[in-house]
């Protein structure tokens, strides 16, 4: 069938296209970006932003930031707003001014402190394996949980290794209790809230917990393996917070009571000396 006719002649209908509708033309040049790009090329110019506020003199307007990253002035303005809620970056309220917000500074400071502990634990941790022939850890608080981040394994044929970067929770395991047992009394009742455990359990931690404190020092056996067994103390840094743990990690038939006690003395000084070396002033401090 004929279409009407138009200016040049009649139009004839030709057969329908098999492509959807709304599909782009191949070439087509509007077509829409992958959100992970978008995104990607979101947190690009979020990390501009920062660096440039992080090598930069004290305070710089929006206008000033948006010149030096290359961005329009609405486009900096939205990012510092998403950075400013993040307490990533803070505003001056009178001059209007961004620079470095605190929480910046935490988290460097939080990555210094894991750094240097590490650093200084070494050696104390060489000595100590020597000491108690067993493999010896450092574990570090991550808010409900602690992270073992160093390990040196013992030459016993018969060993207990513990697993580096795995987050474990604070209530189960000498390593946990020697750090949950140390830590403000929020933290503690956030902790064993998380855990979920019942009242009889609950209480059965509670008790330990108030041991280790009078000790100074935790045990278990078979808490989160069978068969396993080990002693830790508590590490403290220059302000007297609880920050990690260092532990003897063994296995139970070799853990008898008078080896306990032996491991608890040497790993009680091991932590002392790594706590010192990290600024902590003694016991005292470290159990405000």
């Amino acid at each position: 069938m004929t279409q009407p006719a138009t200016r040049g002649g009649p139009v004839a209908r030709g057969p329908r296209s098999d492509r959807p509708r709304g599909d782009a033309r191949p070439g087509r040049r509007h077509a829409r970006r992958p959100p992970v790009a978008s995104g990607v090329r979101v947190l690009d110019r979020a990390m501009d932003i920062l660096a440039l506020l992080a090598e930069a003199e004290p305070g710089l307007g929006v206008t000033e930031i948006a010149r030096r990253v290359g961005l329009g002035k609405s486009t900096t303005h939205r990012l510092l707003s998403a950075l400013t809620r993040a307490d990533v970056v803070r505003a001056d309220p009178r001059t209007r001014r961004y620079q470095l917000g605190f929480r910046m500074l935490q988290w460097t400071s939080a990555w210094l402190d894991r750094m240097d502990v590490r650093t200084r634990a070494l050696p104390h941790l060489g000595q100590l394996r020597e000491k108690c022939q067993e493999t010896v850890s450092l574990n570090l608080h991550d808010g409900l949980s602690r992270v073992a981040v160093e390990r040196l394994e013992a030459s016993q044929e018969v060993r207990f290794v513990a697993e580096l970067g795995k987050p474990l929770p604070l209530h189960l395991g000498a390593g946990g209790k020697a750090i949950l047992a140390f830590l403000p009394p929020p933290e503690v009742e956030r902790a064993l809230a998380a855990a979920r455990l019942g009242p009889a359990e609950e209480r059965h931690v509670r008790r330990a917990l108030a041991e280790v404190r009078r000790a100074g020092s935790a045990v278990s056996v078979g808490e989160r393996i069978a068969g396993s067994g080990a002693v830790s103390a508590p590490v403290f840094n220059h302000e007297g917070r609880v920050i990690g743990s260092v532990s003897i990690l063994s296995v139970a038939a070799r853990l008898s009571p008078d080896t306990a006690r032996s491991h608890a003395e040497l790993v009680r000084q091991a932590a002392g000396l790594i706590s010192r070396d990290l600024g902590w002033a003694g016991p005292d401090e470290g159990r405000r």
